[in-house]
């Protein structure tokens, strides 16, 4: 006897209720495909990096005048992130506001460029420049690599030495000197490098500047204009550990990055509203692109502490550099210079006999400007 309709209905339905894969989840606002914007004119891609509290993504739209396909990249900031409390999330978005509220302001050819901040329920989503070509960091890197292999030089060629220097000196220069910004993070991971140009990797790429979380404007500034939160120069210090000197300096508390940290951002226990900071990791920088080794730097941090506070550095190894002239020495000595107060400033490093001969477009635009 032949089932009725209604059983053999039943019996099918159970049947591809238990050997049906389970449905798939609802996608997320910042998954792959999905669209974002006013008007729903990026569509993200693929992964590029990952964070405690972030995620930075490929974003693709298009320009509707030429029809010219754009990738750009998205920095994504959830405003829950599973395995971090309310408070943790709450100070992620927090250092991701004051982040944009000066990077807004920045336009510069050797800054990274932001060209949109989305904020909504979920997520934070600031859309940037897709830098291709890693970091000056991840030069050096390569480059220690081959020395190891040939026996060769672990510093930069010179020329993209001296090329990557003058770049990030011209970031620096207006950060300081047009927009009154301290940026209080200078270090190689920071200093991006754009290789998509022909030949960019015999004559050089693009360098642009990046991660502004602990930048501020200067005291002094139309803070009313831009934020009224200030904070020091990225290499504060609160008593900790034992240095040379007798007063007591810090490895754990430092803004930033100990290897890249100023003797006096080191030793003074209050905020800073200076450029002076910026300066001195702008000659550690310059010392690593010809040397291929940080100046300051020991397993033990308290050791490299006390190389900071006496800016001990090995002067021989910049000389014998391929990249080591006695212009490129100069220029590291008044970066590294002790006192804050006789440190050159980012103008004097231009102004070195080692740049002669880099000029670039930024260069020959604002020198239009001021002449007329």
């Amino acid at each position: 006897m032949s089932a009725s309709p209604a059983h053999a209905f039943l019996s099918s339905w159970h049947r591809s209720e238990v050997t049906s894969e389970p449905a798939p989840a609802e996608p997320k606002p910042d998954d792959e495909g999905q669209a974002i914007g006013l008007n729903n004119e990026y569509i993200i891609g693929r992964t590029v990096n990952r964070g405690g509290f972030g995620v930075v993504k490929e974003v693709h739209s298009f320009n509707p005048r030429t029809g010219e396909s754009i990738i750009r990249a998205v920095k994504i900031v959830r405003k829950q992130v599973q395995g971090h409390d309310e408070i943790a999330n709450d100070k992620a978005q927090q250092e991701l506001e004051h982040e944009v509220s000066v990077w807004r302001y920045l336009k510069h050819r050797n800054i990274l460029s932001l060209h949109a901040v989305y904020d909504t329920e979920f997520a934070t989503f600031c859309v940037m420049d897709l830098n291709i070509g890693g970091s000056l960091f991840d030069m050096v890197a390569k480059q220690r690599t081959i020395a190891a292999n040939t026996g060769g030089s672990k510093g930069l060629d010179p020329k993209l030495a001296k090329r990557y220097a003058y770049q990030l000196a011209c970031a620096l220069r207006y950060l300081h000197e047009d927009i009154r910004v301290c940026h209080r993070d200078v270090k190689l991971e920071n200093c991006l490098v754009d290789l998509s140009a022909p030949n960019a990797d015999t004559e050089g790429g693009t360098l642009r500047l990046c991660d502004f979380g602990l930048a501020d404007f200067l005291q002094g500034g139309s803070m009313d204009e831009h934020t009224s939160e200030q904070l020091d120069d990225g290499t504060l210090g609160s008593p900790s550990a034992n240095g040379s000197s007798g007063r007591l300096y810090t490895t754990s508390s430092v803004i930033g990055t100990l290897e890249y940290a100023s003797p006096k951002g080191l030793t003074v226990n209050r905020k800073l509203f200076e450029t002076a900071g910026d300066v001195w990791a702008f000659g550690v920088v310059v010392y690593a692109l010809c040397t291929g080794d940080l100046p300051f730097r020991h397993a033990m941090p308290s050791k490299t502490v006390e190389l900071i506070m006496h800016s001990d550095w090995d002067g021989d190894a910049l000389r014998q550099a391929a990249a080591g002239s006695e212009a490129a020495i100069e220029l590291v000595k008044g970066c590294l210079e002790l006192e804050a107060d006789i440190r050159w400033t980012v103008g004097d490093a231009l102004r070195s006999p080692w740049f002669e001969g880099c000029v670039e477009q930024e260069d020959v635009e604002r020198r239009a400007s001021i002449w007329g």
